[in-house]
């Protein structure tokens, strides 16, 4: 099944509007202005603190869900050898998380969960647990294939938009995970279901990084993985120290041109990630600048066309990420002389990433985008 959502006038950026893979554009409620948002309660079952998260060893995951019988569901991508943190199944005990559509509590963790976006299932793998039900697997396995995998064992439950209630509800998952963006149409009903955690990832008054920390910790707690989520949060920190030293002992140009390159209705469209986006602020934290000047969207979004990118700052270097079947940039770009004029493209400061590296992920997507652009620039 796959997800069409996202063309036309909807800027929402969880994938190029009109590619195989993005759900149909709705309409839907405008966005508005937010208010000011509380500060976030400590969750009644904080088992690592900050300390804690910076102090962890490396990273080590592994693969924890249930198949149609009850039992352990196995993912051959991710590696289930037990070590320190142990298994989020064996946790046991009430859990509670505070969030902005109010607590949500469960008797144990869960070890049912459905995840309605990418990003949401990407975290679970990362946490050791997989998930019985994901929004659109084929979208995830083409635009996060450089990210952890899902096993065959997962249920496809629709669409991000318009995920299937009997499916979920056929599941009997004990915990669902998606965000704001979706779940505005449906949040009730989801709740009507099973304890529904929904991030707010675009309107975190700390950005979207933090806001990407702050929900995996909290998937974290709702599934009992929490020292697992402080060795990957760890190993994350990490990665970027490593990223911004070896960038400062380099001479490469630390200014950057963050673009997604796709066809939409016969044109190249070139979408920029502007300063206030996940990916932009993971490369900020390694010691990079974003080189674009342009305005952004309420996600921090620019769509353009090739004459756009004449505002970038010609000292960049642009990083795109670009589907095999539609790389505008080696396509129908090659051969056009606004592009071509470009600073960093006559100096060949153009550098592609795999195709499957997703840009509004969790921590092991992070660690991909810093492997990816390091691996890129080549320092």
């Amino acid at each position: 099944m796959t997800d069409h959502h996202r063309a036309g006038p909807d800027r929402s950026p969880q994938a190029p509007a009109g590619v195989v893979g993005v759900d149909t554009w709705q309409p839907r409620p405008a966005r508005t202005a937010r208010p000011a948002r509380p500060a976030r309660p400590a969750p009644h079952r904080r088992l690592v603190s900050s300390l804690a998260l910076a102090a962890a060893a490396a990273c080590v995951l592994a693969a924890c869900g249930s198949d149609d019988d009850g039992e352990p569901a196995t993912n051959p991508d991710v590696d289930t050898t037990e070590e320190p943190g142990g298994d989020p199944a064996d946790a046991g005990g009430p859990v509670t998380v505070d969030t902005t559509h109010g607590p949500i509590e469960l008797d144990q963790p869960a070890t049912r969960v459905v995840a309605l976006e990418w990003s949401s299932a990407e975290n679970l793998l990362a946490l050791g647990v997989e998930p019985v039900g994901v929004a659109d697997i084929e979208g995830y396995e083409l635009w996060v294939s450089a990210g952890p995998q899902l096993s065959d064992d997962v249920v496809d439950v629709g669409t991000r938009q318009e995920p299937s209630l009997e499916q979920i509800e056929a599941l009997e998952p004990d915990l669902i995970v998606t965000d704001d963006d979706r779940s505005v149409v449906n949040i009730d009903q989801l709740q009507d279901i099973a304890p529904t955690y929904s991030s707010d990832f675009y309107g975190h008054p700390d950005g979207q990084l933090q806001a990407m920390r702050d929900t995996f910790t909290d998937t974290a707690v709702l599934t009992g993985a929490e020292d697992r989520a402080a060795e990957v949060l760890a190993e994350l920190d990490q990665r970027a120290a490593e990223f911004g030293t070896a960038l400062a002992a380099s001479d490469i140009e630390p200014t950057f041109l963050l673009t997604q390159g796709y066809t939409y209705e016969g044109a190249a469209t070139v979408r920029v990630f502007g300063s206030p986006t996940y990916a932009s602020e993971l490369l900020a934290a390694g010691g990079m600048e974003n080189g674009w000047p342009g305005d952004t969207d309420a996600y921090g979004l620019t769509d353009t066309d090739v004459e756009g990118l004449t505002t970038a700052a010609p000292s960049s270097s642009l990083i795109y990420v670009a589907q095999e079947g539609d790389n505008i940039f080696t396509g129908q770009l090659a051969d056009n002389p606004i592009y071509q004029s470009l600073e960093f493209v006559e100096t060949g400061r153009v550098y592609p990433i795999d195709p499957g590296t997703w840009l509004w992920g969790g921590p092991l997507t992070a660690t991909t985008v810093y492997d990816e652009v390091q691996a890129a620039l080549g320092f």
